[in-house]
Formats: structure tokens, C-alpha cells, sequence
């Protein structure tokens, strides 16, 4: 795409960006824009006027009243002018930066995580947030440009017709401000650009010296100093970088400056000359040399937001546009799914992004509606990823995943994922609202007291919290937005998030892990749930416990990403394998602590 393509495609972005938080208020702003040039064209009009009346050149200085009213009123107008551009200017842009943001909300939960799986894709989506900016102020720039253009035009026709000649001079001599600035723009950009990954680190040394989660670690085992050292060398190296940039512009800034400046002093010389022969009055003084200043300064602000524009647009919206131009490797199904029969995985082959080594190599079973199904393996063997596949969070790199025999493709995924219901085994930890964090999972029922108070019972952790909630579902889990915040243990969070997945009541129920923080009696009561899901609900246990997964109707054993047995509990235990291994190990360490 051409640059000038990429301009205008930013253009119109930019605009519907705009027009579409805002409406017609923008062309309101336009216009108060525009008006404010001329007020302040205006304003210096009659303060000549008003000098010459009152030195008594080419006016009579009965005159000077009115002037002196005129020019009042042109100054009310103009403070009224821009205080009605700030709070438009609020509103306008305010609201589309909120619309930018919202429209980068939707692309990443449309987009696989794959996506954001690697330092190139952090990268990417910093560089997205990064250029929101870009994106809506890019109609601001443009409403400045034409309206400094219009100052600058009627300026300079009155400077022309004083003498053309200085006034060239004096507006060439801003030149080399603007180039100045547009070139430590840019070096900037690329500086930060190249800093990302850096200013990522050093953000997270600091929220583990200054967050609340990480705490115990560090006061254990004495982290302070150490994480503060690292915090100290990479944001001295990132600060060495910009204090470097800053004093080249500095210095660079200041002689373009001083040459601007000498433009200036030599066009008031030259007024002041022509005032002292009589050529033109006190008046005239004062206009040419404040429409001087103010046709280099609307020349200078004309051109730096037109160079920076163009220049910062093609630079950083061609990235904006590849991000959102980014195509889910997932098709867009359009067939609808409200209810769950087969989930069948044929031959299905998959590795992480940017990594050489297959998860899963082949992997095949089917899972019916009603089936209560356990996986089991060794770490690190694919368990995880089985879950993380049929819930579409990633892309398989061969094979077929297939939902009531169809394609999962042909299917809309946020459809596909009402039917499942998954406590994941690093769940997350919100620090909102009881209620909200058992009705994340269905928002839509975040006002039933009665299913979320049975959800946190099934859940086993609603006696805990009952002396700790002070306003019922609505206090917060954790300080971090109210001090009469409670705080909860691992195993309580990991109660909570079970209880979430309890509260969505999907057609399919999956554990992964779900016991890893609880204590046996907790563990015991969700094995249980698990062995009594009935009425047609479906469920899958990824767990290393073995009591867990003889429960399950079947259960598949991964091996280097492969299946190496399937079977119901007896028939796996008689066939020697590697699940009687872990039965047997199991079995042993029980035995031995009941003996004990």
C-alpha cells in the first residue's frame, strides 16, 4: 500500500473513529476552530486601530472608545471560544479514544492466543495500544492543520503587502525548528520501539517489589535487593537511552531556536525603522509584528502537524491496520449449536507457536454426551492442551476436531463455548465482587442470589466466607479496591473458581486439575460432584490422582503426546501399563501413610 493510500485509509479510520463516539459535535469543534483563528486575527485588527486612534495617527482619538470596546469583546469572545473547544475537545476525543478501545477489546477475544504467545505478538499488541493516540487524533491534527493554514494565509497576504522580502526571510528561518523536531520525533519512535521488551521487564520487576501477590516471596527469601538490582540496571540502561536522545535535542532545538529568533528580532527592527521615519504608525507596528509572530508561529505549528501527521500516521498505522486485518485461523462458522452430542478428535496433531516440539502427535478419541471421561499422564504429556484445543483457544496443526460430526469450524466458537464449562488449572483470581466472580461465568444471571449462593455451596467454600462477608455476595475478594476487602487462600480461590464453573451449568463440565490447592475433604467433594453428573451433562477430569480418574466412565493415559491405553479403570489396571504404574505408586504411598 502506498503511503498516500495508508494516509487516507488512516484519515477515514480516524473519522469513523470520531463520528461514531461523537457524531456531528466534531464539525462543531471544526468550526469553533476555525472561528478562534479569526478572533484572533480580529483582536489584533482593532488593537491596531485602538493604538492609532490613540496616538492619533490615521484615526481620531474619539474613535478610541469604540475600538477600545471592540477589542474587549473580540477577547471575551476568544476565551469563550476556547473554553468551549476544551470541553468539546474532552467530550470529542475522549469518548473515541474509549471507542478505539473498545474496538481493540473485540479484536483480541476474537483472536487466538497463539497470537499473543511470543515476544513479537506482546510486541504488536504494545505497539496497537501504543497508537491509539495516532489513530484518534489524527482528525484533531487535521482540524489544527487547516485551521493554522487559514491564520497563516490571512497573516501572511497582509505581511506580503508590508514587504515581501523580510517576510519571506523571517518565515524561512522556522524551518529548521520544525526539521528539527520531526527528526527527534522520529528517533524517539524508534527508540521506544526498540525499548518495548525492556520496558516490559522492568514493569514487572517493579510490581514484584511493589504488589501485594508476590510479597511473601519476596520477604521469604529476601528478594529485595536483588529483583531492585535488576529493576535499577534495566531502567538505567532504558533511561540512558532517553536521556542521550534528549540532550541531542536539546542542544539541536536550542539552535534552531535561537535562529527563529533572530528572524524575529531582524523583522521588529525593521518595523521599528519604518515607524521611526513615519512610513507607518504605532498601530501598524503592533500588527505587522504580531501578525509576524503569529504567521511564523501558524506556519510552524501548520507544518509540524502536517510533517508529524504524515510522517507518524504511515509509520505506526500500517501496524494498527495489520493487527486488525489479522485473520483468525479459525473460519467464522455460521452453523448454530445449542446442544452437545460427540466430541470426537481424529488424528490430531498440534505444537505451540514458535516452538519445533509436538504436543500431541496423533491423537484420536471421541467423547459422547452423557460420558464421564478422565486423561491422564505425566507432566509436560498434553493434557492441558487436549482442553485448550476443544475450547478453541488454539489452532490444531493437523487432523480434525469435530463437534456432533461437524467441523468445530463450521461453527460460531462463542456458541461452541456455552456448551463446556472449565475450571482451569491456573485459574484466575479476580479482585472484584463475590457475586461477580461466580457470575463471570454467565453475566447474564449475576442477579441470582439463590444459584450463586448454590454454586458457592457445590463449590464447598460457602460456610467459609459467610463470617467474612460483610456485604454479603457483594463484598470484595481481596484489598485491592476496598480495605474491607477479604482475602482468600489459594485453596479458597481455587473453591471460588470451581464454583464459577459450577455456576455457568454447561452441558459439559471440565476439571483440569481441580484439586491441586484443596484439601482431602474438598478434593473428595469434587470428585464426588464429578462421579454423580448425570441428566445428560458430560464431563472430562484431567487430575494425577488416580481416585479421580477411576471415577470416569473411561479414560485415555497421554504418553509423548500420544494415547497409550484407553479403557475403564479395572481393564488399564490389568493391562500393566503405565496407568497401573501410577495406581500402583498411588496405592503404596496411601497404604503407607494409613499405616503410618
Amino acid at each position: 500500500m502506498s503511503r498516500m493510500k495508508l494516509f487516507l485509509k488512516s484519515v477515514r479510520f480516524s473519522l469513523s473513529l470520531v463520528y461514531q463516539s461523537s457524531g456531528l459535535l466534531v464539525f462543531v469543534y471544526f468550526l469553533l476552530s476555525l472561528l478562534g483563528s479569526a478572533l484572533g486575527l480580529l483582536s489584533t485588527y482593532a488593537l491596531r486601530f485602538l493604538l492609532n486612534a490613540l496616538s492619533g495617527a490615521q484615526a481620531a482619538a474619539s474613535d478610541a472608545p469604540i475600538w477600545i470596546a471592540v477589542y474587549v469583546i473580540l477577547l471575551v469572545l476568544t476565551q469563550g471560544n476556547e473554553a468551549f473547544q476544551n470541553i468539546l475537545y474532552d467530550s470529542v476525543f475522549k469518548r473515541a479514544e474509549h471507542q478505539y478501545e473498545c474496538r481493540l477489546a473485540d479484536k483480541m477475544s476474537a483472536l487466538s492466543l497463539s497470537v499473543l504467545d511470543s515476544s513479537v505478538g506482546r510486541d504488536m499488541t504494545d505497539d496497537v495500544r501504543y497508537a491509539r493516540n495516532t489513530a484518534v487524533y489524527l482528525v484533531y491534527r487535521l482540524v489544527k492543520i487547516i485551521s493554522y493554514a487559514c491564520t497563516f494565509a490571512a497573516a501572511f497576504v497582509v505581511l506580503f503587502q508590508f514587504n515581501f522580502g523580510f517576510s519571506l526571510l523571517f518565515l524561512v528561518l522556522t524551518i529548521p525548528g520544525i526539521v528539527m523536531t520531526f527528526v527527534f520525533d522520529k528517533r524517539a519512535d524508534e527508540l521506544r520501539r526498540r525499548q518495548a521488551p525492556d520496558v516490559r521487564k522492568f514493569s514487572y520487576y517493579r510490581w514484584m517489589l511493589t504488589d501485594a501477590w508476590p510479597a511473601k516471596d519476596v520477604r521469604m527469601y529476601d528478594l529485595t535487593e536483588p529483583i531492585k538490582s535488576r529493576y535499577e540496571e534495566v531502567k538505567k540502561e532504558y533511561l540512558a537511552a532517553n536521556r542521550r536522545l534528549d540532550k541531542q535535542k536539546l542542544f539541536s532545538l536550542l539552535f534552531a531556536e535561537a535562529v527563529t529568533r533572530a528572524g524575529e528580532v531582524a523583522f521588529s527592527i525593521y518595523v521599528v525603522y519604518e515607524a521611526v521615519l513615519g512610513r507607518i504608525g504605532i498601530g501598524d507596528v503592533a500588527l505587522y509584528i504580531g501578525f509576524a509572530v503569529t504567521a511564523a508561529g501558524a506556519f510552524t505549528e501548520m507544518v509540524s502537524y502536517a510533517v508529524f501527521a504524515w510522517v507518524r500516521t504511515t509509520a505506526v498505522m500500517g501496524r494498527v491496520f495489520a493487527f486488525f486485518e489479522i485473520e483468525n485461523d479459525r473460519p467464522v462458522g455460521k452453523i448454530p449449536i445449542s446442544a452437545f452430542e460427540t466430541l470426537q478428535f481424529d488424528n490430531v496433531c498440534f505444537k505451540y507457536p514458535y516452538t519445533n516440539k509436538y504436543i500431541l502427535n496423533g491423537v484420536s478419541f471421541t467423547l459422547h454426551r452423557g460420558e464421564k471421561l478422565s486423561i491422564v499422564g505425566v507432566n509436560g504429556s498434553g493434557k492441558s492442551t487436549i482442553i485448550k484445543l476443544l475450547l478453541g483457544l488454539y489452532e490444531i496443526e493437523s487432523g480434525q476436531i469435530l463437534l456432533n460430526g461437524l467441523p468445530m469450524g463450521d461453527y460460531d466458537i462463542r456458541q461452541v463455548r456455552k456448551l463446556f464449562s472449565a475450571l482451569f488449572q491456573s485459574f484466575a483470581q479476580y479482585p472484584l465482587s463475590l457475586r461477580n466472580n461466580i457470575a463471570l461465568s454467565d453475566y447474564d444471571r449475576a442477579g441470582q442470589d439463590a444459584e450463586i449462593e448454590a454454586a458457592l455451596r457445590q463449590g464447598g467454600v460457602y460456610e467459609e466466607l459467610q463470617e467474612k462477608l460483610e456485604n454479603g455476595l457483594d463484598s470484595y475478594m481481596t484489598r485491592k479496591f476496598d480495605d474491607s476487602g477479604t482475602e482468600l487462600s489459594k485453596g479458597q480461590w481455587q473453591k471460588i473458581a470451581l464454583s464459577r464453573a459450577y455456576f455457568k451449568n454447561a452441558q459439559v463440565l471440565i476439571f483440569d486439575e481441580p484439586s491441586a490447592a484443596l484439601d482431602a475433604e474438598a478434593e473428595d467433594r469434587i470428585f464426588q460432584n464429578f462421579e454423580t453428573i448425570s441428566e445428560g451433562k458430560t464431563g472430562i477430569m484431567i487430575s494425577h490422582r488416580i481416585s479421580a480418574a477411576r471415577m470416569a466412565d473411561r479414560i485415555i493415559v497421554l504418553d509423548g503426546g500420544k494415547i497409550t491405553e484407553s479403557g475403564t479403570h479395572e481393564e488399564l489396571v490389568a493391562q500393566g501399563g503405565l496407568y497401573a504404574r501410577f495406581y500402583n505408586l498411588q496405592k503404596e504411598k496411601y497404604t503407607a501413610g494409613e499405616g503410618a
